[in-house]
Protein backbone atom coordinates (compact mmCIF):
# COMPACT_ATOMS: atom_id res chain seq x y z
CA UNK A 1 0.00 0.00 0.00
CA UNK A 2 0.96 3.16 -1.08
CA UNK A 3 2.72 5.35 1.93
CA UNK A 4 -0.36 8.39 1.25
CA UNK A 5 -2.99 5.92 1.59
CA UNK A 6 -1.22 4.72 5.02
CA UNK A 7 -1.15 7.79 6.62
CA UNK A 8 -5.59 8.49 5.77
CA UNK A 9 -6.62 5.93 7.57
CA UNK A 10 -6.46 5.83 11.09
CA UNK A 11 -5.91 2.23 12.86
CA UNK A 12 -9.16 3.06 15.01
CA UNK A 13 -11.45 3.60 11.82
CA UNK A 14 -9.78 1.16 9.38
CA UNK A 15 -13.40 -1.09 9.56
CA UNK A 16 -15.46 1.95 9.10
CA UNK A 17 -16.72 3.35 6.00
CA UNK A 18 -15.90 7.34 5.47
CA UNK A 19 -19.34 8.28 6.52
CA UNK A 20 -18.86 6.59 9.71
CA UNK A 21 -20.59 3.53 9.73
CA UNK A 22 -19.44 0.51 9.56
CA UNK A 23 -20.01 -2.33 7.24
CA UNK A 24 -22.31 -4.39 9.21
CA UNK A 25 -24.43 -1.07 9.68
CA UNK A 26 -25.01 -0.11 6.36
CA UNK A 27 -28.19 -0.88 4.52
CA UNK A 28 -27.55 -4.00 2.08
CA UNK A 29 -30.99 -4.18 1.15
CA UNK A 30 -32.42 -2.64 -2.20
CA UNK A 31 -35.79 -3.92 -1.69
CA UNK A 32 -38.87 -1.48 -1.46
CA UNK A 33 -40.90 -1.21 1.78
CA UNK A 34 -44.02 -1.83 0.29
CA UNK A 35 -45.31 -2.69 -3.20
CA UNK A 36 -47.74 -1.21 -4.75
CA UNK A 37 -50.56 -3.36 -6.59
CA UNK A 38 -52.89 -2.12 -9.81
CA UNK A 39 -56.51 -2.17 -8.80
CA UNK A 40 -57.96 -4.52 -10.17
CA UNK A 41 -59.94 -4.67 -13.67
CA UNK A 42 -63.54 -4.03 -11.52
CA UNK A 43 -62.39 -1.26 -9.94
CA UNK A 44 -61.22 0.95 -13.36
CA UNK A 45 -64.16 0.06 -14.71
CA UNK A 46 -66.39 1.54 -12.14
CA UNK A 47 -63.65 4.77 -11.52
CA UNK A 48 -63.82 5.57 -15.29
CA UNK A 49 -67.33 5.57 -15.69
CA UNK A 50 -67.70 7.68 -12.74
CA UNK A 51 -64.62 9.92 -13.89
CA UNK A 52 -66.31 10.29 -17.18
CA UNK A 53 -69.48 11.56 -16.14
CA UNK A 54 -67.63 14.33 -13.68
CA UNK A 55 -65.53 15.06 -16.79
CA UNK A 56 -68.93 15.52 -19.21
CA UNK A 57 -70.31 17.18 -16.07
CA UNK A 58 -67.26 19.96 -15.75
CA UNK A 59 -67.19 20.37 -19.79
CA UNK A 60 -71.37 21.31 -19.50
CA UNK A 61 -70.48 23.82 -16.64
CA UNK A 62 -67.66 25.37 -18.78
CA UNK A 63 -69.87 25.34 -21.75
CA UNK A 64 -73.07 26.83 -20.28
CA UNK A 65 -69.98 29.56 -18.67
CA UNK A 66 -68.64 30.19 -21.79
CA UNK A 67 -72.38 30.41 -23.76
CA UNK A 68 -73.62 32.45 -21.01
CA UNK A 69 -71.27 35.28 -20.38
CA UNK A 70 -71.20 35.46 -24.13
CA UNK A 71 -71.66 39.96 -24.91
CA UNK A 72 -74.03 39.59 -28.07
CA UNK A 73 -77.10 37.97 -26.39
CA UNK A 74 -80.66 38.55 -27.62
CA UNK A 75 -82.68 40.02 -24.93
CA UNK A 76 -85.10 37.12 -24.58
CA UNK A 77 -81.94 34.88 -24.02
CA UNK A 78 -80.33 37.18 -20.94
CA UNK A 79 -82.22 35.60 -17.93
CA UNK A 80 -81.07 32.02 -19.42
CA UNK A 81 -77.65 33.18 -19.82
CA UNK A 82 -78.05 34.46 -16.59
CA UNK A 83 -79.07 30.91 -14.89
CA UNK A 84 -76.46 29.42 -16.67
CA UNK A 85 -73.08 31.40 -15.57
CA UNK A 86 -75.08 31.35 -11.93
CA UNK A 87 -75.19 27.56 -12.25
CA UNK A 88 -71.14 26.83 -12.90
CA UNK A 89 -70.09 26.85 -9.81
CA UNK A 90 -72.58 24.15 -8.65
CA UNK A 91 -71.04 22.21 -11.66
CA UNK A 92 -67.86 22.69 -11.28
CA UNK A 93 -68.03 21.22 -7.63
CA UNK A 94 -69.99 18.36 -8.71
CA UNK A 95 -67.80 17.27 -11.73
CA UNK A 96 -64.88 17.91 -9.36
CA UNK A 97 -67.02 15.70 -6.58
CA UNK A 98 -67.36 12.73 -9.48
CA UNK A 99 -63.78 12.84 -9.82
CA UNK A 100 -62.90 12.47 -5.87
CA UNK A 101 -65.64 9.70 -6.08
CA UNK A 102 -63.43 7.85 -8.86
CA UNK A 103 -60.81 8.02 -7.48
CA UNK A 104 -61.74 6.44 -4.51
CA UNK A 105 -63.35 3.33 -6.46
CA UNK A 106 -60.09 2.87 -7.74
CA UNK A 107 -57.65 3.45 -4.92
CA UNK A 108 -59.70 4.17 -1.84
CA UNK A 109 -59.37 2.17 1.50
CA UNK A 110 -62.24 -0.62 1.60
CA UNK A 111 -64.52 1.22 3.90
CA UNK A 112 -64.22 4.25 1.52
CA UNK A 113 -64.74 2.23 -1.65
CA UNK A 114 -67.83 0.93 -0.38
CA UNK A 115 -69.25 4.58 0.40
CA UNK A 116 -68.41 5.19 -3.13
CA UNK A 117 -70.43 2.23 -3.85
CA UNK A 118 -73.16 3.14 -2.19
CA UNK A 119 -73.06 6.53 -2.81
CA UNK A 120 -73.21 5.23 -7.19
CA UNK A 121 -75.69 3.31 -6.62
CA UNK A 122 -77.55 5.43 -5.23
CA UNK A 123 -77.29 7.95 -8.14
CA UNK A 124 -78.06 4.85 -10.20
CA UNK A 125 -81.45 4.70 -8.77
CA UNK A 126 -82.06 8.53 -8.28
CA UNK A 127 -81.07 8.26 -12.32
CA UNK A 128 -83.59 5.62 -13.15
CA UNK A 129 -86.36 6.59 -10.55
CA UNK A 130 -85.84 10.02 -12.93
CA UNK A 131 -86.46 8.55 -16.11
CA UNK A 132 -89.40 7.00 -14.89
CA UNK A 133 -90.60 10.18 -13.65
CA UNK A 134 -90.14 11.86 -16.90
CA UNK A 135 -91.39 9.26 -19.24
CA UNK A 136 -95.02 9.68 -17.21
CA UNK A 137 -95.08 13.40 -17.29
CA UNK A 138 -94.01 14.13 -13.64
CA UNK A 139 -90.84 16.57 -13.59
CA UNK A 140 -88.80 15.02 -10.79
CA UNK A 141 -87.42 18.55 -9.59
CA UNK A 142 -91.05 20.31 -10.11
CA UNK A 143 -93.72 18.25 -9.23
CA UNK A 144 -95.97 17.59 -11.95
CA UNK A 145 -96.20 18.75 -15.60
CA UNK A 146 -97.85 18.23 -18.77
CA UNK A 147 -95.18 17.77 -20.78
CA UNK A 148 -93.11 15.16 -21.11
CA UNK A 149 -89.49 14.94 -21.03
CA UNK A 150 -87.43 15.16 -24.84
CA UNK A 151 -86.18 11.84 -26.00
CA UNK A 152 -82.91 13.02 -25.89
CA UNK A 153 -83.30 13.95 -22.18
CA UNK A 154 -84.67 10.30 -20.94
CA UNK A 155 -81.92 8.87 -23.16
CA UNK A 156 -78.99 10.76 -21.01
CA UNK A 157 -80.53 9.66 -18.04
CA UNK A 158 -80.84 6.02 -18.36
CA UNK A 159 -77.56 6.04 -19.97
CA UNK A 160 -76.39 8.09 -16.42
CA UNK A 161 -78.35 5.12 -14.61
CA UNK A 162 -76.64 2.58 -16.25
CA UNK A 163 -73.56 4.25 -15.71
CA UNK A 164 -73.60 5.01 -12.16
CA UNK A 165 -75.29 0.81 -11.58
CA UNK A 166 -72.46 -0.65 -14.09
CA UNK A 167 -69.64 1.34 -11.74
CA UNK A 168 -71.24 0.24 -8.68
CA UNK A 169 -71.50 -3.68 -9.14
CA UNK A 170 -68.31 -3.33 -11.08
CA UNK A 171 -66.25 -1.55 -7.82
CA UNK A 172 -68.49 -2.79 -5.30
CA UNK A 173 -67.69 -6.40 -6.61
CA UNK A 174 -64.90 -8.43 -5.30
CA UNK A 175 -62.48 -9.33 -2.57
CA UNK A 176 -60.46 -6.55 -0.86
CA UNK A 177 -57.46 -5.53 -2.63
CA UNK A 178 -55.44 -3.37 0.09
Amino acid sequence: MPAWRRAAVSPGSAGRHRDGMTALASPISHRPLHVATAPSVPRLIGGGLVATIGIAILSIAVGGYVVGSAHLLVAAQADEARRLVGTTPLLVAVGLLHLVVALALVRGRDIVRIGATLVSGLMALAAAGSVAMLAAGVDPFGGSSATRGSAGGLLLLLLAALAYGTAAVAAGSGPAED
